[in-house]
């Protein structure tokens, strides 16, 4: 383990320059601890009193606040934003520019594509919280599209499927599909009630990964060169 200023690092965990582990947001906090094999990419923050897993791999730019702790194989990518006080399961993946609020948990093996947007007060300013702001639960094996909006205090059920560019402002039952704004549940068809794809949620290193095999990456065949 490498030992940083208030902050445990696991054993072959690459930290790139202009990464700051365990900030210290008030005297009395915390330490941070990441787990092995991870990647915290230039320009991410983690706050204090956080607990990452094995595998976890950061984006450029990302803000985890505190009393953040997730599993195993997590990913934050690019300017994506963790308020503080969420759970993670194992296989969580949040695509970039996402915002989410404390107070979300997440249950094991969930894609969140980019831009998705997560609240935990319905009425902010205007009427209280009680007994405090909550974000919603969402529950494993769930997708969600791109550009979605969700709700504060909301669930999701297991296995469903959130269209792209949806707003869920009610609760889904497991093994829904979800399409529209305001989102309209329907019966998940037979080709998604599937596992949801390991390979999208276990990543031991993504394509950019220092370590990853580059062999295999290239353009696609069927792209014509650039004239």
């Amino acid at each position: 383990m490498m030992e940083y200023d208030n902050a445990t690092i696991g054993t072959g965990t690459i930290i790139e320059p202009d990464v700051r582990v365990g900030f210290r947001y008030h005297p009395q906090c915390g330490p941070t601890t990441i787990g092995a094999n991870s990647i915290l990419r230039s320009g991410t923050i983690v706050y204090g009193d956080v607990e990452l897993g094995n595998y976890f791999q950061s984006g450029h730019y990302t803000v985890i606040r505190a009393k953040v702790r997730t599993g195993d194989y997590c990913t934050v990518c690019n300017q994506s934003t963790l308020e503080g006080i969420i759970r993670m399961g194992t296989g969580v993946r949040i695509m970039s520019h996402c915002y989410i609020p404390s107070r979300t948990w997440f249950g094991n093996h969930v894609f969140l594509g980019p831009g998705v947007t997560i609240l935990n007060s319905r009425y902010p300013g205007r009427l209280p919280d009680i007994p405090t702001p909550r974000g919603p639960t969402i529950e494993d094996e769930v997708m969600i599209g791109g550009g979605v909006t969700i709700m504060a205090g909301v669930t999701i059920g297991a296995r469903s499927f959130v269209a792209a560019g949806s707003v869920i402002t009610k609760d889904i039952p497991p093994c829904s599909f979800v399409k529209g704004c305001p989102g309209r549940i329907e019966p998940l068809s037979a080709k998604l009630d599937v596992e949801m794809d390991r390979t999208l949620t276990i990543q031991s290193r993504d394509l950019w990964h220092p370590d990853h095999d580059w062999s295999q990456v290239d353009w696609p065949d069927d792209w014509q060169e650039s004239r």
